[in-house]
């Protein structure tokens, strides 16, 4: 599910972004690296501990993040693995300890893209921006990493001269700084999260024109008068905005009341605001808390439908939750960045055996018709609508309006055939290194087509690269560290293409199935860990529990979902499944992929810190239902088996 939620380690390295000033880079244009373990001391088993390195390195236009932190290593006489490749797994000898990881911040916010996607040529890296490796123990949490929080304030702004006035606060956005005698002012501020980036200006708050920011280590020349804009979380410099974050701006005045935003900022926020504040998920989840079946966790729902244990009392829960939801914000597009939230509800709703096109009067399909909406997440997006399209039954895609890129099967496959890499698997960061987790996701999006004449060859270099890459105990490596996640996406895309995995030699190493690496991170409470040895935590669980539920209902065949009659003038010529796709509906409800950043979404990766992964998708608002403990009871009853009968 990111990569659900897998938003850590590499994953995260791999995503930071500050859009910049584009074109040449400036004359002796320099970018500041740091190198920097605070978190595994020499004494508990880290090969160095402390400030590797903090030193400026030229860049020209050639360079990005990567390249440039790479330089920066050579030329202070250091070694590191993996930034060639788009991951750093081991710097100047520390790396691959057990649950540890590099991660980087560009400008201290560990953002939504790869670092390798910050150059000087497209203007997202220039002179004066910041580059901060730092090793990581919990998976970014130690590092004030939480990519679950919505919180876009500052925890801290630091002034190198003045008294403020009133003392910070993070709630208070208004503030007057008493000068004297200074012409120049250097101002850094904190993030309350590091998951939003934060940006400075000068008299006036251009967020969106690239280039005029001030950065964070600038001498600012002010004088009386003049305001000093900080803003946080602003949708023009991310990729990804999660849904529930608003924007923060302070303003802070030089010897004088701050000046107000522009009118044309305050305009664009007035016409955005909905006429209704929508429900959060908190909300929701307070007002149905017996067993928190509610929107947002659409995860927990669909591996309970695979396992055939959702009762009529969670459905009716769910449901009543998803149309309050709906409601609340007028529309089934129920984010505007995020088509794999939409795909979620879509797979969740239909294992429920609820009729999907008329849900409350809502067609839970119909945002997915836009194409180019649903490719806004790059593959994944492809991955997951694919899914929904196809989930036990194929499903008519709606008719899109006039003038949208009308979204049809066969350019969902393509979509996700071009993301193919040159070593036969896919990767969420294209362009880079392939990664089990991502290939398994794939896999399981096209295993309905495999016999499709430009599917087949695909899949089949995707299965030698999963066979080539399998380690001798089974498992799989992402993003450069073994996780449970890229067995349990590994597992599933496989037995959706009716390969046995506990038989099939290509996916037997030294006697190690996939399934036998996987029960490495089983806990005895019934959990499973994200890496091996370390602690249990729910989105490494839930990912392990859809992995089992795709192996227990293809050996015994559970219920498929009906199809409803479509209506009709509504779908798309080209929407159906191709006439090379069997008439018979898949037996198989998929869900979305984890984006599992081990060592690196993500993943999104937990997509968070307490669970030891990061975001490399969509897993903000999972949480399992019925708690860990049924979960993981439903899981154990198939896995101490060995076996599924």
């Amino acid at each position: 599910m990111k990569k659900i939620l897998s938003v850590a380690g590499a994953l995260a390295l791999l995503m930071s972004a500050l859009p910049m000033n584009a074109g040449a880079a400036e004359d002796n244009a320099k970018v500041r690296v740091i190198v920097e373990n605070s978190t595994l001391a020499v004494t508990d088993g880290g090969s160095w501990d402390g400030i590797l390195f903090d030193s400026m390195v030229e860049i020209d236009q050639s360079d990005n993040a990567l390249t440039a932190f790479a330089k920066a290593v050579e030329e202070n006489g250091f070694t590191q693995a993996g930034a060639d490749m788009g991951f750093v797994s081991e710097i100047n000898g520390l790396g691959g300890t057990q649950g540890g990881a590099w991660m980087a911040t560009l400008d201290d916010w560990f953002t939504d893209e790869g670092l390798s996607a910050y150059s000087v040529a497209n203007g997202k890296l220039s002179d004066g921006d910041e580059v901060h490796f730092m090793y990581t123990m919990n998976w970014g949490a130690d590092l004030g990493y939480d990519w679950m929080s919505i919180d876009t304030t500052l925890s801290d702004i630091q002034f190198s001269a003045g008294t403020l006035t009133p003392a910070f606060d993070p709630n208070v956005t208004e503030y007057t700084l008493e000068l004297s005698d200074k012409d120049v002012l250097r101002v850094v501020p904190t993030a309350s999260s590091k998951s939003f980036p934060v940006k400075m200006y000068k008299n006036d708050y251009t967020a969106d024109e690239i280039g005029t920011d001030c950065k964070r280590n600038q001498e600012i020349e002010v004088a009386d008068g003049d305001t000093i804009f900080i803003g946080v979380a602003n949708s023009a410099w991310m990729s990804y905005v999660p849904d529930g974050v608003t924007e923060t701006v302070y303003q802070i005045g030089i010897n004088s009341k701050a000046k107000e935003i522009s009118s044309e900022l305050s305009k664009e926020e007035e016409v955005s605001e909905p006429a209704e504040k929508k429900m959060t998920v908190a909300e929701l989840r307070e007002k149905y808390p017996e067993q928190q079946a509610v929107y947002g966790n659409e995860w927990g729902m669909i591996n309970l439908a695979k396992f055939g244990l959702l009762t009529d009392e969670v459905k009716a829960q769910y449901t009543a939750s998803v149309k309050e939801y709906l409601d609340s914000i007028g529309t089934s597009k129920i984010s505007g960045t995020r088509s794999t939230a939409v795909s979620g509800v879509a797979l969740a709703v239909s294992g429920m055996e609820k009729n999907i096109y008329d849900f409350y009067g809502y067609n839970l399909l119909e945002p997915l018709s836009d194409m180019d909406y649903v490719t806004n997440q790059g593959v994944n997006g492809a991955i997951y609508a694919l899914m929904a399209f196809d989930t036990n039954a194929y499903y008519y895609v709606p008719k899109a309006k006039d003038g949208v890129n009308q979204t049809t099967r066969e350019k969902l496959i393509d979509e996700i055939l071009k993301a193919q890499g040159q070593d036969g698997g896919w990767t969420f960061d294209v362009g880079n290194k392939s990664d089990a987790d991502m290939t398994g996701m794939a896999l399981q999006a096209l295993a309905p087509y495999k016999d499709k004449e430009n599917v087949k060859p695909a899949v089949e270099k995707a299965l030698a690269f999963l066979s080539e890459s399998q380690k001798d105990n089974g498992g799989y490596v992402s993003y450069g560290a073994e996780d449970s996640e890229s067995c349990s996406q590994v597992i599933a895309g496989l037995t959706m293409l009716d390969i046995d995995i506990l038989s099939d030699e290509r996916f037997i190493k030294n006697g190690n199935t996939i399934f036998d690496a996987l029960m490495r991170y089983y806990q005895d409470d019934g959990t499973f860990a994200h890496a091996e040895n370390g602690d249990g935590n729910a989105i490494s669980t839930a990912q392990a529990f859809y992995a089992v539920s795709v192996m227990y209902q293809h050996k015994n065949g559970m219920p498929d979902i009906p199809v409803f009659e479509e209506p009709e003038t509504s779908t798309a010529d080209d929407s159906q499944p191709s006439k090379e796709v069997s008439d018979e509906p898949s037996k198989t409800v998929s869900a979305e992929p984890s984006q599992t950043v081990s060592g690196t979404d993500a993943n999104n990766i937990s997509n968070n810190t307490s669970n030891n992964t990061v975001p490399t998708g969509d897993t903000r608002n999972i949480v399992l239902v019925f708690g860990l403990v049924m979960i993981s009871a439903s899981v154990t009853l198939v896995l101490s088996k060995k076996k599924i009968k």
